[in-house]
């Protein structure tokens, strides 16, 4: 994800949000497949909003980060944690590459 740089959106490959358009997670194509990318714990409602950007826009806080590959549900979890300004939420591995198959480039959440 690093390697991306400045031009990570270019990279994405599906955007997700709440209900109330809140930025959730996203998918990115990298050289190593797949990777999903939600920032790891409370936010505010954007990357600009005051609340959440320290001097220089710089974004603060960790970043929830995983390879998006097919797993085994009977051996790993096919949950992915994520968060936006509603609160925690539960992302599906498997729903987010099936987005992906269908073509979906953004999907909302209820």
């Amino acid at each position: 994800m690093h390697a991306l740089g400045a031009h990570r959106a270019d990279h994405r490959r599906l955007d997700v949000r709440c209900s109330r358009s809140h930025h959730v997670a996203a998918v990115y194509d990298t050289s190593s497949g797949l990777v999903y990318a939600a920032s790891a714990g409370t936010q505010a409602h954007g990357s600009r909003a005051r609340v959440d950007t320290p001097h220089h826009g710089d974004r603060h806080g960790a970043e929830h980060v995983d390879l998006l590959t097919e797993i085994d549900t009977r051996v790993m979890d096919d949950r992915l944690p994520a968060w936006c300004g509603c609160g925690p939420r539960t992302l599906s591995r498997a729903d987010l590459r099936r987005a992906i198959a269908d073509g979906e480039r953004h999907v909302q959440l209820l």
